[in-house]
């Protein structure tokens, strides 16, 4: 690179809209471009695609597209180019022209959410690859109570080399020392460091994996608390090293840098981040570059020149310039059609606000007069490229609008409209929002208005019961983002009629703040619960009327608590009533698990919400133990809060710098009961239960428990996702290989699908004492890990019970009943003599005569697993 730097071109890009406000999580702040020979290419999140460009004249080349936002730089591996998108796909291309070698979802689910008000996988490509002699490293997914997923894949093919998926549940320490289940949130980029796979982990600390097997070698988030963590983390040069606290990687202060509510705490480096090292010399981003327009936000040297891409997105080549430079202006084009039918078209809707989601072809221009006209962000289900094309000409895709090639898998509630100018919007029904979403079909005719969601409640923020039966365990990911924010001590959220209210506390200014004096409120701030979009001023005038004012002079109480909790500070465990102990049938208090959190909870009638480290929740009605929400931390006013027929998590954690990973808010719907979840029971001493257990699943290697609607609570074993019921099991060997698996990857077959995905190799016999004599039928789980052939032979109480079993293909689900089983002295003994491979066992269930035996999933398959 020459010492004098012209400018030898520049080219505008759409300024990028990172996915988060927090200041901890800019890892897609702007575009970041790779270069390899004479060609530039980087990933756009706002056109969901790379671009190559020539490194000399700055002229585009090709694009390659996903149907998500490319939020990350690709990577370029010899000849090809990879990269991943947040549709939760890895594309690989040809660097000379961009023409497809292989394209692979990550996680063999299509389910979608809507995350960063965008329409994505539930497992985006978050995790930026990196790649290492032939192989390529990246992973998928933001949620652990969705499962996350570290891969390395074989760069040429696409073929998977291994795959973690064990570091969504894990049971251990979180910030003030508390203990709950968390898990990796793989946002930012991937390094490899000698042998080791370094994964980030959102604003929390990375983990560090093996690079050759994907074992886990390192995670833990800080179990002190006011941590702040960052997405940024860098491999370090010898003098950095001996300036570390943590072991091999290098922080940046001004990435890993947030106000807590006393003051501004920061953690790592100056300007680390901001410092290009090459050869001998150090650049800073902040050197003068002749013709920036803009500050410097990535620097990269390569092919004799030096790029530079500004925090507003325009991309600059310097070098030595031999005549004028090139400016390639971005120029936008918009094509209007039908504009009196987009007006008829919203005035039917009545709204002109919100998510539209359109299904089939439509008018060329059509897209363009409605968003003219209003202020919509469309979704446009087609597999129609001349629409992306134009409106990315118009300069309105990613942020108006988008068009992806989906018919299912999509989420409930976001739609305020579904436009089907052609018919055909009976199977989108369910995205439709409750109270008010409509159907415009043919001619602007309004065809249907959605109501509420029947057995949906509000919550009027007055502790009282409010029990909503369609939030029920499991529940997965509806929305997330950061768009909206509330301070940690702030009141609690009202919710009418699907819209959230919030009134903030002004914290940063303290002026007034002293003892049990806080401070004083601000305006109140309407959201819509079902989707997280803040809504404009003339939105629910109605509502506003009623709710909309709040005293703004007066000073507020620290803290909101129910009457049940007597300390604010240092809240009692929490007791929910009676229940019915699911192993032995006997009435005793409900208990659970709670661990750090001023926030001791509140009983909503079916569901008790409470902070215990992580946002968390008990589900009354099927006993579900404590489940731990593990990302974000909910507020010390309880935030959690059961209504409109979903679990509202408001961002409730302004003025807090502890690194949970996932600062932000989010919302679950429940799911069907194969969905994995997993959760903390409570401690039960083995002497309360022995001799009782009439009713009991042992889930080999899982990494919590379970309770099922109908009655079995499966316990992991051996017990390693925290305080469970003392349980007597010993087997044969002593200690057995046991292995886990994510259930999405259960290809079918009859069971549960979160018992069939874990299991044991090479059991011989496994025992279970403390049973209540009686008869029993035992249901037995098994599912193959791997491609070997696995046959075997059983024996229940030394009575031979099934015979040559052949397991089938690779993780296709397989369960056996077994009637009659008597148990005469309290045990129960599984053998397994091999006939041909290992033996496997996934779980066991047992059942006493005369308690109901409940149905099995004929299907195994999770939602969207095809």
């Amino acid at each position: 690179m020459p010492e004098k730097l012209d400018l030898l071109w520049s080219r505008e890009f759409p300024p990028v809209r990172p996915a988060f406000k927090e200041p901890r999580l800019q890892f897609d702040r702007s575009y970041e471009p790779v270069v390899a020979g004479k060609k530039l290419i980087l990933g756009s999140s706002r056109e969901d695609c790379i671009i190559a460009f020539d490194t000399d004249t700055g002229a585009e080349l090709w694009r390659s597209y996903a149907e998500g936002p490319v939020r990350l730089a690709p990577v370029i591996v010899g000849d090809l180019v990879i990269f991943g998108a947040d549709d939760g796909v890895v594309r690989c291309v040809k660097l000379a022209d961009g023409s497809a070698v292989w394209s692979k979802r990550a996680v063999p689910s299509k389910r979608q959410l809507l995350g960063n008000q965008r329409l994505i996988s539930v497992w985006p490509v978050r995790g930026g690859p990196v790649a290492k002699e032939g192989r390529v490293y990246f992973a998928a997914g933001v949620w652990p109570i969705e499962g996350t997923f570290v891969f390395c894949w074989d760069a040429a093919t696409g073929e998977q080399i291994w795959c973690n998926d064990r570091c969504s549940y894990l049971y251990g320490i979180h910030p003030h020392q508390s203990q709950a289940m968390g898990g990796l949130a793989p946002q930012g980029y991937l390094l490899v460091d000698g042998e080791d796979l370094i994964v980030p982990c959102s604003t929390a600390y990375p983990a560090r994996l093996d690079l050759r097997t994907g074992a886990l070698k390192e995670f833990q988030l800080p179990s002190d608390g006011r941590l702040t963590g960052g997405w940024f983390a860098s491999t370090p040069d010898e003098k950095e090293a001996a300036r570390l606290k943590r072991r091999g990687l290098l922080f940046d202060d001004a990435v890993s840098s947030k106000r807590h509510e006393d003051k501004l705490r920061s953690e790592g480096l100056t300007g680390i981040q901001r410092t290009l090292h090459a050869a001998d010399h150090e650049w800073s981003f902040d050197h003068s570059f002749p013709d920036l327009r803009g500050r410097a936000h990535s620097v990269i040297v390569a092919d004799e020149k030096c790029f530079v891409v500004t925090d507003d997105g325009v991309l600059h080549a310097y070098g030595t310039a031999k005549g004028e430079a090139k400016h390639w202006k971005r120029e936008i084009v918009i094509q209007k059609a039908d504009e009196e039918l987009a007006k008829a078209t919203i005035k039917a809707a009545g709204t002109d606000r919100g998510y539209v989601l359109m299904i089939g072809p439509n008018q060329p221009g059509f897209i363009e007069s409605l968003l003219a006209n209003s202020h919509y962000h469309i979704i446009v289900l087609a597999e129609d490229m001349a629409a992306k094309a134009r409106l990315i000409e118009a300069g309105l895709y990613g942020e108006r609008a988008s068009v992806m090639n989906l018919t299912e898998d999509l989420p409930p509630y976001f739609a305020n409209v579904i436009i089907a100018l052609e018919g055909g919007h009976e199977p989108f029904l369910n995205t439709l929002r409750p109270n008010g979403g409509k159907v415009i079909g043919p001619e602007a005719r309004l065809i249907h208005t959605r109501g509420a969601l029947e057995g949906s409640t509000n919550y009027l923020a007055d502790w009282n019961a409010n029990e909503d039966p369609l939030v029920q365990a499991p529940l997965g990911v509806l929305w997330f983002d950061d768009a909206l924010s509330n301070f940690k001590r702030a009141p609690q959220p009202k919710i009418v009629d699907g819209v959230m209210i919030t009134a903030d506390k002004d914290w940063l200014d303290a002026t007034n703040r002293k003892g049990k004096l806080d401070y004083k409120l601000l305006a109140p701030v309407f959201s819509d619960i079902y989707t997280g979009r803040v809504l404009d001023e003339y939105e629910e005038p109605e509502l506003r009327k009623k709710f909309g004012s709040v005293d703004m002079e007066a000073v507020q109480q620290a803290q909101y608590r129910p009457p049940t909790q007597k300390n604010d500070w240092a809240p009692d465990q929490p007791k929910a009533g009676l229940r019915i102990n699911p192993l032995t049938s006997e009435e005793e208090p409900r208990v659970f698990p709670k661990s750090y959190g001023c926030d001791g909870g509140f009983d909503y009638g079916g569901i008790y919400t409470f902070r215990s480290g992580t946002a968390a929740f008990y589900d009354k009605k099927v006993e579900s133990g404590t489940v731990h929400i593990s990302g974000p931390r909910s507020g010390c006013t309880n935030s959690i809060v059961p209504a409109g027929g979903i679990l509202n998590v408001p961002y409730f954690y302004e003025g807090c710098t502890c690194s949970y990973p996932l600062p932000m808010a989010l919302a679950l719907f429940s799911l069907p009961e194969n969905f994995e979840q997993w959760a903390t029971w409570g401690a039960v001493p083995a002497a309360s239960i022995t001799g009782k257990i009439e009713r009991i699943g042992i889930n080999f290697g899982a990494p919590g428990d379970r309770k099922t609607r109908d009655g079995t609570l499966w316990l992991d074993y051996p017990n390693i996702g925290g305080p469970s019921p003392e349980i007597q099991v010993t087997t044969e060997p002593a200690k057995p290989e046991f292995y886990y698996h994510h259930s999405v990857w259960i290809e079918g077959g009859q069971g549960w699908p979160w018992v069939a995905a874990s299991g044991v190799k090479g059991l011989r016999s496994a025992t279970l004492s403390g049973l209540k004599p009686g008869t029993y039928t035992v249901r037995l789980t098994f599912a193959s890990p791997d491609s070997a052939r696995h046959t075997f032979d059983l024996t229940l109480q030394d009575k031979p019970s099934i015979t040559q079993l052949t397991l089938p293909n690779r993780m296709i689900a397989m369960t056996k009943t077994v009637p009659a089983v008597q148990v005469t002295d309290g045990t129960l003994t599984v053998k397994l003599n091999s006939v041909e491979g290992e033996t496997l066992l996934s779980g066991i269930e047992l059942v006493r005569d005369g308690l109901k035996l409940g149905n099995l999933p004929e299907d195994a398959r999770v939602a969207g697993r095809k």
